[in-house]
């Protein structure tokens, strides 16, 4: 099973700022009130931008009322400015909500996804995928795949 379904990846964003991308990435999420996520997930960024570095960004929160983790996967070719720690531009959006009542298991979460996007060879694969499901492909498992 993939840390993110095929289903919530878009490869081709035309955003141009930071909340009109998380802003596309709630669009993908039918299940999720996207007026309270986004208040969410833009309440975590004022505390610091969740651009990592590499051209990697991945905006989270809790929810109250969400069952399990949901993730979600945006790629911008161009690049977006996300306010990254680095200062370049964002290509890869991964955005992480969690149930509010489950703490560790968000931490947990969210240290793989950085771990696999930090790798050259995952953000390389992501860049060059053709279709939605080579994404997913690239995060199921423990371990994220390389190519």
């Amino acid at each position: 099973m993939s840390l993110i379904p095929a289903d919530a990846v878009l490869l081709c964003s035309e955003s141009s700022s930071k909340a009109a991308i998380i802003a596309e990435v709630l669009e993908m999420l039918p299940s999720v009130d996207s007026d309270q996520a986004m208040a969410v997930v833009m309440e975590r960024e004022k505390l610091g931008s969740t651009g990592i570095g590499y051209g990697i960004a991945i905006p989270h929160g809790r929810l109250p009322d969400l069952e399990a983790p949901i993730t979600a996967l945006i790629r911008h070719v161009e690049g977006v400015d996300f306010d990254a720690i680095d200062g370049k531009p964002v290509h890869i959006v991964v955005l992480l909500l969690a149930p509010e009542n489950k703490a560790r298991s968000h931490l947990d979460l969210l240290a793989g996804l950085a771990r696999a996007l930090q790798k050259d060879s995952v953000r390389q694969a992501v860049m060059a995928a053709q279709t939605a499901e080579e994404v997913s492909a690239l995060f199921v498992g423990s371990e994220t795949q390389t190519t």
